[in-house]
């Protein structure tokens, strides 16, 4: 089999939120955070033909990456990368040695819901390291939703401010700028006083759930 550029896309963005990814039979991947402080599940194009265990993700697109269109022929303790008359044999890792998904998320009632356009998303990303900010907050004020990217130790810090929408709530949800691992693209975003949020693609079934900080006030 074959892996597409998007499926590629998805492993590597996975291999920035855990160095261990599960691949199950069939075609869903997922992956969490080794502090469980982000989670994320999808469909994708392949259907893998069993269980297979990559202790380093990096190192295992590494691999790939040596052949221009490689094939994977998958079997109980490796898979074989190859391409013409050269081979690589990936040996997969025992799921006991990895930290990987136990269970499925069922998100909560969500009191909070909006859209985070790709470009604004883009904006939150490139301000946070110019603006020295460690963290970005989703503000309630009774008429709009804004996105502050801010450093909350700091008081007199440079912040960037983003108005998103209207709401008659009020609310302050903080997260912190690295656990903002999703792919670019457009997403709707549900937000739970439960503490968790969803962050939900609009072309696929990509979706991110992203933790809470406790220091976050709602008064929806």
């Amino acid at each position: 089999m074959k892996l597409s550029k998007e499926t590629l896309a998805l492993i590597k963005n996975y291999a920035s939120i855990n160095s261990n990814l599960l691949l199950k039979a069939g075609n869903k991947l997922s992956t969490i955070a080794v502090g469980n402080t982000i989670m994320s599940t999808v469909t994708v194009p392949e259907t893998f033909p069993a269980e297979f265990g990559i202790y380093d993700v990096n190192e295992f697109l590494g691999a790939l990456s040596l052949f221009e269109d490689p094939d994977l022929d998958f079997s109980e303790k490796y898979v074989t990368i190859s391409q013409g008359k050269g081979s690589i044999k990936y040996f997969a890792a025992a799921e006991s040695a990895m930290v990987t998904p136990k269970k499925d998320i069922t998100f909560p009632d969500a009191e909070i819901n909006f859209t985070l356009e790709s470009s604004v998303y883009s904006m939150i990303l490139k301000t946070a390291p110019l603006l020295k900010s460690s963290d970005v907050c989703f503000v309630g004020d009774g008429s709009t939703i804004s996105v502050v990217v801010v450093d909350k130790k700091n008081q007199t810090g440079n912040a960037y401010n983003y108005t998103l929408g209207t709401t008659t709530s009020k609310f302050k949800v903080n997260l912190k700028i690295d656990n903002l691992k999703m792919l670019p693209g457009d997403y709707d975003v549900s937000i739970s006083s439960k503490k968790i949020s969803r962050f939900k693609s609009k072309t696929s079934d990509l979706v991110y759930y992203v933790a809470v900080e406790a220091d976050s006030t709602f008064e929806v």
